[in-house]
């Protein structure tokens, strides 16, 4: 399962508070059991949520390969599994290109007006035309919109908003 992982600044993640694991891209590792709670082997699907476990300033992000996924997810889209492959890092640039993305890829293109909006835990609007505009509320809301006109909006712990077009504004609000 495609997800994404954060580390400190040498590709780390911290076990206890004195055990670190030491990453490298390219690299799989594989353990025996797979437990959320006490695998090292964790991502997450949705790319943002790596922000609950590595501030962007200080941290590096990959995209990885879970394999045996655990199919328990704790607050957010965190999942663990029982083998992990280091894709690629893709700096904080592909990560946010990677969750406008996921939110595209949850968008029903087929059934869109001109005015789109989404509510709840994972809340996703777009909008697209010449008078666009998108709103997304909840606890991970994202909102794109594009076109000439185009507004979005996204509120809530970790909202994310995206626009283009010639007058396209964003706005985000919430924790991050």
């Amino acid at each position: 399962m495609k997800a994404y992982k954060g580390f400190n600044n040498k590709l780390q993640c911290t076990l206890t508070e004195d055990i670190t694991f030491q990453y490298e891209v390219g690299k799989t590792y594989e353990t025996d059991e797979v437990n959320l709670c006490n695998t090292r082997f964790h991502a997450c699907e949705y790319p943002l949520d790596v922000f609950s476990y590595y501030p962007p300033a200080k941290s590096r992000f990959c995209e990885v390969e879970l394999f045996e996924v655990d199919g328990k997810k704790d607050n957010d889209s965190k999942i663990a599994g029982k083998k992990i492959e280091i894709k690629a890092e893709i700096g904080l640039k592909g990560l946010v290109e990677a969750a406008v993305n996921f939110t595209f890829d949850k968008v029903d293109w087929n059934n869109l007006d001109e005015k789109s909006s989404a509510t709840g835990y994972q809340g996703a609007a777009s909008a697209t035309g010449d008078w666009g505009a998108a709103s997304a509320t909840g606890y991970q809301g994202a909102a794109s919109a594009t076109g000439i006109r185009g507004a979005a909006s996204a509120t809530g712990d970790w909202g994310a908003a995206s626009a283009t077009g010639i007058r396209g504004a964003a706005s985000a609000t919430g924790y991050q």
